[in-house]
């Protein structure tokens, strides 16, 4: 009996040891874009990269150019790379309107490895370099910046706002914290294993401390993979924020069947 307890316990720590160690692949799926990608950009669109060569962002200006009197920043999902904002930020081009599109670390042309905090940071030098690029000052450009986040980028948008006040959130499929998404997918106590925490539930405290911007949330009624329930509840949780359930949407297809209440939400 006590050799059979000590193989279960030991058969559980190796499990614990093993998940601990490889959770940043079970968390992130990064794609590397083809060379080719990168040689034949879209006209007009300009790649961010710092002095390692590494692409952290994309930006497209207004249809006519110079410095936009609102900026999007754009927070992909996870397995996403910030190229495929290209299509939104053509669809929703206007005069006076610029989109940043915001890399993660491993994932596109951007170097590095994902977490909450080297996403951070790669989401902050791509405002700094569009900043030098554009020749305005980073205060400049949160002052007049809006950020929409989808899925993980909704929880990289909230740990952004949270430290550089931006002026308008629309988070889509959002969860409430990563270790709860974890206890879905391992259960307890495995979950307590987790170090990407991400927390949307904190982070939007944090905003709200100082005064929640006009805040949208917008989750699919059939998303299988991150409950409108979780949306729902930090909705709640602050009554100022509008919660819109997209009839339908699961979770990949919430952007394209919300697009009507993602253009009202952008608009007011």
């Amino acid at each position: 009996m006590l050799i059979a307890t000590c193989t279960v316990f030991g058969s559980l720590f190796l499990l614990a040891g093993v998940m601990y160690l490889v959770q940043d692949k079970m968390i992130y799926h990064p794609r590397p874009y083809p060379a080719q990608v990168l040689e034949q950009l879209p006209v007009g669109l300009v790649p961010l990269a710092d002095a390692a060569g590494s692409v952290v962002g994309f930006y497209r200006g207004p249809p006519a150019g110079g410095v936009p009197r609102r900026w999007w920043l754009l927070f992909g999902g996870n397995g996403d790379q910030a190229l495929r904002w290209e299509d939104f930020a053509t669809d929703h081009a206007a005069p006076d309107v610029g989109y940043l599109m915001v890399e993660y670390p491993g994932y596109g042309a951007c170097l590095g490895q994902a977490s909450p905090s080297t996403i951070l940071a790669a989401n902050e030098q791509a405002i700094a370099l569009l900043a030098k690029r554009l020749g305005v000052s980073v205060d400049h450009i949160h002052a007049h910046a809006c950020g929409l986040g989808h899925s993980l980028g909704a929880a990289a948008l909230t740990q952004y706002a949270a430290i550089h006040p931006l002026q308008r959130l629309i988070l889509i499929s959002p969860f409430t914290t990563m270790k709860a998404m974890a206890q879905r997918s391992v259960g307890w106590p495995l979950c307590e294993l987790l170090v990407h925490r991400f927390d949307n539930h904190q982070s939007l405290s944090k905003i709200a401390a100082r005064g929640l911007p006009p805040t949208t949330i917008l989750h699919g009624d059939r998303d299988g993979f991150i409950p409108p329930e979780m949306g729902r509840a930090l909705a709640q949780e602050h009554p100022s924020i509008i919660f819109v359930a997209v009839e339908g949407a699961e979770h990949n297809d919430v952007i394209d069947l919300g697009d009507t209440a993602i253009r009202k939400a952008m608009a007011e």
